[in-house]
């Protein structure tokens, strides 16, 4: 049986940056791409644990671009096979989430390479990379959240969101003089 969207809750805790993130990612991202196969597209690391010297949550995270949602959909099940829970696309249509908990957390996030949240995801890591300052106000928005008492997911995303919100709109323009080579 596929975990409800109510199943998605659980408590989180905010560490310091993990040097050891990037090499757990690069160890599980191989069976995540085997498990999967050919609709994988391409698999990148993000969220909090990609951006050296960011406090998060201690959950690596993956975005694998795949060339169909719905044919990578049905590969799934060899992800659940591996420990994975599959959520499906519980709150954004055209991203399936999965999660696997133990030793170390995964959270994967399946959606079309190229799409406007794959995009989305791209954009917040490499700006955050580029910008150690807005890192460390997003960093600083987080530890103020749980210190509020966000201290599940659910109430932890939502205080974070305005200034993710804010934070997008920041980068956009960084990324539109990328695009025209000009930074």
């Amino acid at each position: 049986m596929r975990p409800t969207r109510g199943d998605i809750d659980e408590p989180i805790t905010i560490t310091e940056h993990d040097p050891s993130w990037p090499s757990l990612f690069e160890s599980e991202r191989a069976r995540v791409h085997e498990a999967l196969g050919e609709v994988v597209t391409r698999i990148e690391h993000f969220g909090s644990t990609a951006v050296p010297g960011m406090a998060g949550k201690p959950v690596v995270d993956f975005l694998v671009g795949v060339t169909d949602l719905a044919l990578a959909s049905e590969r799934v099940r060899v992800l659940e096979e591996l420990g994975y829970e599959n959520f499906g696309e519980v709150f954004f249509p055209g991203r399936i989430y999965l999660r696997r908990r133990g030793p170390v957390y995964f959270n994967v996030a399946m959606t079309v390479e190229g799409s406007p949240f794959w995009a989305d995801q791209i954009l917040i890591r490499d700006y955050l990379r580029a910008h150690p300052e807005e890192a460390a106000a997003y960093a600083a928005c987080k530890r103020s959240a749980f210190a509020a008492g966000s201290r599940m997911f659910s109430t932890y995303s939502q205080a974070k969101g305005p200034f993710l919100s804010a934070l997008r709109e920041r980068a956009r323009p960084w990324q539109a003089t990328r695009d025209r080579g000009w930074a």
